[in-house]
């Protein structure tokens, strides 16, 4: 068996001690206070529709007698723990409801990384050994590792975002744009801008049935919350959008919460659309500054909301991308570290600059720096064709 590149495999071993370690935080985290989970509130959140109805997951008066007794901070309801995703989280979560909450943290856990590891599997190029070495690095990055020890649900908007990338390079864009809309079940604001880059590069069928798919599910929503529903619902959103320390990494950590921070975050998601459009005739580039986009123009994003940034970098390297493009990325594995730290500096200012790389990647790969290759002595043994 051919074995693999020295740095491939210090690669993969690093980041399977890396990811060995993180596994034993994420277990250390749920033994330690097992109602401090980010799934907790999505099983109270599912409690409270089976026991009260489906339009009452939004209620925080429910949402708190519902988490009393479940734990040290099971009955903690506030700004900071307080359920807003959309519904089929919540429905999706059912049948783990009533389940001992390690057996609901492991079966969640599980899924989750099988998704995970299926959509890895999907997009990243390479033979068995290069993906399983992505992947261990993917897990390694704190913002997924955070996804995971949190059980949130980042990973199944990132595995159905995948699956409708995959789908739109073979040109099945009906199967896309359901895909796409799945994906808005459970993360909308880490994907937001993904379809209105694939509109803005004139991929209108996608984009059509993801508007249609999505409009049958906002009726489903809306049929079971109800108008008192969708109100609380609104009014848990005003509430979690008050409180500054849910956009830690956003450009209001820069500039402060105002106006300078709105335009910012306007002038990014537009121009990442500008440059989307500019770009239409790459899809995977398309995609990208989708992704990218949507995390720099966003107003409300966690830590681990920029794991979707990993999908990113997995449809880049399918492109054999050039060794600018390939140097980033391993900037922005360290620049997403610091985050653990408490430090989103690093990672709001590589974004910018990964956005401009993107567009100048049909640039940057034709100008790569070509090494002449030092012929071994029997080669150059070998006559060359003779000419006529």
């Amino acid at each position: 068996m051919k074995r693999p590149p020295l740095w491939l495999a210090v690669s993969a071993v690093t980041a399977g001690i890396t990811v060995a370690f993180g596994v034993a935080r994420w277990i250390d985290h749920f033994v330690s206070d097992p109602a401090a989970e980010d799934l907790h509130l999505h099983l109270i959140a599912a409690r409270v529709g089976l026991t009260h109805g489906w339009s009452h997951i939004y209620d925080i008066d429910l949402q708190r007698a519902t988490a009393a007794g479940l734990g040290p901070s099971g009955g903690l309801i506030d700004s900071m723990h307080l359920f807003i995703s959309p519904p089929p989280t919540a429905w999706m979560l059912a049948p783990l409801a009533w389940q001992p909450q390690a057996v609901s943290y492991l079966v969640w856990t599980i899924v989750s990384l099988a998704a995970f590891v299926g959509a890895a599997w999907l997009i990243v190029p390479g033979g068995r050994f290069s993906k399983v070495t992505v992947i261990l690095v993917s897990l390694a990055i704190y913002p997924v590792h955070y996804q995971f020890w949190a059980g949130q649900t980042v990973v199944a908007t990132l595995a159905l975002a995948a699956v409708a990338y995959w789908l739109l390079e073979r040109d099945r864009w009906v199967l896309c744009g359901i895909a796409l809309a799945a994906a808005f079940c459970f993360k909308p604001q880490d994907v937001l801008l993904v379809p209105v880059a694939l509109a803005a590069s004139g991929r209108w069928r996608p984009v059509a049935v993801f508007a249609a798919a999505g409009a049958v599910l906002v009726a489903v929503w809306a049929a079971s919350l109800g108008q008192a529903g969708i109100q609380s619902w609104l009014n848990d959103l005003s509430i979690i959008r008050s409180d500054p320390h849910n956009a830690p990494l956003t450009y209001s950590f820069l500039v402060g919460r105002g106006a300078s921070a709105t335009a910012i975050e306007l002038a990014s998601g537009a121009g990442a659309l500008a440059l989307a459009w500019y770009r239409r005739d790459r899809l995977d580039l398309v995609f990208c500054l989708g992704l990218v986009g949507t995390t720099m123009s966003a107003s409300y994003l966690h830590e681990f909301d920029v794991a979707i940034l990993v999908l990113g970098a997995w449809i880049v390297l399918r492109q054999n991308p050039s060794w600018a493009q390939r140097l980033w990325l391993l900037a922005g594995i360290a620049a997403m570290q610091f985050i653990a730290l408490g430090q989103p500096i690093p990672t709001l200012l590589w974004e910018p600059v990964w956005l401009v790389l993107l567009v100048l990647e049909p640039w940057l790969r034709p100008h790569d720096l070509v090494l002449p290759v030092r012929r071994r002595p029997a080669e150059a043994l070998v006559p060359g064709p003779t000419r006529p």
